[in-house]
């Protein structure tokens, strides 16, 4: 019940989330009640060298911003570097944080959950988008456009429809994101305003 936009340039990335909390009853699934994030509770935040959100459990969020303390990257490392980085140091990291917190499917007998939680990460390092789901594997998209959560649909459709022509540039990238995110919220009821956004190249990572 979320939106995650992420948009990868060349050295940059742009990652804007929504902050509309829905709570949902439990016996009609109807939404019962809508909450909004303060700005310094965020789906999306700074920790360290990364931007980490989440969508699906707020739990995941808390944790990510408050509990997790991930592995530093070493400088300017990028490509299948970057990659193994993530794949032998990040996600077993962030595998034991969440399975110290409690948050992690219950074992069982056929051990076939053991390495599954219910949420999708949106993590970036050095520029670098990475979207890390259930069962701690990760993906990044070659057209450099991601999206998670219940407005995600809306938002790559958007992006795709009025990317613009020619190389991506940092502020082209924010317009787009914003956009795209805007058209998340009109057609998802779990999607709203205010929006938070964040940059991030090799050497820093600033938000708005």
């Amino acid at each position: 019940m979320t939106t995650i936009i992420g948009i990868q340039g060349d050295g940059f990335c742009i990652a804007t989330a929504d902050s509309r909390i829905a709570e949902t009853d439990a016996e009609s699934n109807l939404i019962s009640q809508i909450v909004g994030l303060k700005e310094n509770n965020s789906k999306l935040g700074i920790n360290g060298k990364y931007i980490l959100g989440a969508a699906g459990d707020l739990r995941a969020i808390n944790i990510l911003h408050h509990a997790f303390s991930p592995p530093t990257p070493p400088p300017n490392l990028k490509g299948k570097k970057l990659d193994h980085f993530v794949t032998v140091k990040f996600i077993p990291s962030l595998r034991e944080c969440f399975e110290a917190q409690g948050y992690a499917s219950p074992d069982n007998d056929s051990k076939q959950h053991i390495a599954e939680h219910a949420s999708t990460i949106f993590m970036a390092v050095n520029g670098q988008i990475y979207i890390i789901d259930g069962d701690y594997s990760w993906i990044s998209d070659s057209s450099g456009m991601f999206a998670i959560g219940s407005g995600a649909q809306y938002a790559l459709g958007a992006m795709f429809a009025m990317q613009p022509k020619g190389k991506m540039t940092v502020g082209a990238a924010r317009k787009l994101a914003l956009k795209a995110i805007a058209a998340s919220a009109k057609f998802d009821p779990y999607t709203g305003a205010p929006y938070h956004t964040f940059s991030q190249g090799l050497d820093k990572t600033t938000d708005r």
